[in-house]
């Protein structure tokens, strides 16, 4: 049943599409259709809260594609709107921690006239949903790209960078929620024992220090989990919504509304479709051996036998136990369900099937009116 389980959560890295700027509009468009009070066919089972909670996620769809300043408060409200059902899944009464303003960072480049008509590209990184390897393929595209911040401070990416620039597109890709976030705990856990070895500066998540047992192990994957109920595992970005993302930063008068939304799974197809939808005169294909995070090289058996992990021959094996461990968890069910609800906004944003298990009646009501339906395998 576990392999079954696995199989689910990584089977729509093979079967999904993405969206270009005509699609996101199309996605909008459904969007408002859907939350006419006509479309909104109600059984007698359905209650009231369940057909405004509904109709709250299609506006968060609305506002956070659109990448406007109702973006964050709609997020609030539909975080609201789950938390009695999290509750329920995990049992314990727990406060909602509130989705904050996030201060998200991009890449730019400004492609030459016999590339792309000179246009200049904004690449929105979502973590853990191929941005280094988008960020390295646009560099390829271009010959060269600058990180950005959005937040006045860091004086990075100002007003005028991004309003006084010759046709701007942005773009950016997501990922299947399931996958990204136990992808993402491997990936803290990964720095977690390179900082614990002194070989990376990249600063670990201090909640990791304070988990009990070998890195890797079921127990330890749920210590991570009922943490990350409390507080997001201190909203760390690797695990943190994808539609947090989206989020225009308090204050900023940098505005950059997303035009086309890629998906990971199908990174190679979406990324030759973006470029197609600039009419860009030189078509790169995606090189998906870029961006990678370093996870094995120089990390051999030293490394997996302080990690004590019996037999790995490298890194990877960590990653891989961190990533079964998390499954283990998740595939007991409360957890699943629990982790449907907190990310319901991400699978109705980025139309995202949601994964076997996750089969509240409200939840259906819900993905019904999203146009997503629940996998059958």
């Amino acid at each position: 049943m576990l392999a079954r389980f696995v199989i689910a959560v990584f089977a729509t890295l093979l079967v999904v599409a993405a969206s270009n700027r005509d699609d996101v509009a199309a996605m909008l468009q459904q969007s408002r259709k859907d939350m006419e009070p006509s479309q909104l066919q109600m059984t007698q089972a359905d209650s009231w809260e369940n057909m405004a909670l509904g109709r709250l996620m299609l506006k968060v769809k609305e506002e956070c594609l659109s990448s406007t300043q109702l973006c964050l408060p709609a997020l609030i409200e539909a975080r609201h709107g789950v938390w009695p059902y999290v509750q329920a899944e995990l049992g314990k009464e727990l406060k909602p921690y509130e989705p904050r303003s996030f201060t998200a960072d991009f890449a730019s480049t400004r492609l030459k006239d016999e590339v792309c008509h000179g246009k200049t590209f904004f690449l929105l990184h979502v973590w853990k949903a191929v941005g280094w390897g988008a960020m390295q393929n646009l560099g390829k595209l271009a010959g060269t790209y600058q990180r950005h911040n959005l937040e006045a401070w860091h004086n990075d990416l100002l007003a005028e960078d991004c309003q006084n620039v010759s046709h701007p597109s942005t773009f950016t890709f997501v990922r299947n929620p399931l996958a990204r976030f136990i992808s993402g705990y491997a990936q803290l856990e990964h720095y977690h024992q390179e900082a614990m070895e002194h070989r990376k500066n990249f600063p670990p998540n201090p909640v990791l220090n304070h988990l009990t047992g070998k890195p890797g192990s079921v127990g330890r994957a749920k210590q991570f989990l009922d943490r990350f109920f409390v507080d997001g595992v201190l909203r760390d970005g690797h695990v943190r919504p994808q539609s947090k993302f989206f989020v225009k930063p308090y204050g900023s008068k940098c505005f950059l509304a997303v035009d086309f939304v890629g998906k990971t799974e199908n990174v190679v197809e979406d990324w030759k479709r973006f470029l197609e939808s600039q009419q860009c005169h030189v078509i790169t294909q995606f090189n998906l051996t870029k961006g990678r995070h370093e996870n094995s090289i120089g990390t051999k058996q030293a490394l997996a036998d302080a990690a004590e992990i019996g037999g790995a021959s490298s890194f990877v094996e960590l990653q891989s136990a961190a990533k079964e461990s998390m499954e283990a968890q998740l595939f007991q069910g409360a957890y699943l369900r629990a982790l449907c609800w907190l990310y319901l906004v991400d699978y109705v944003m980025f139309s995202y099937d949601l994964p076997r298990g996750c089969d509240h009646p409200h939840m259906l009501h819900i993905a019904h009116l999203a146009n997503i339906s629940v996998s059958d395998s």
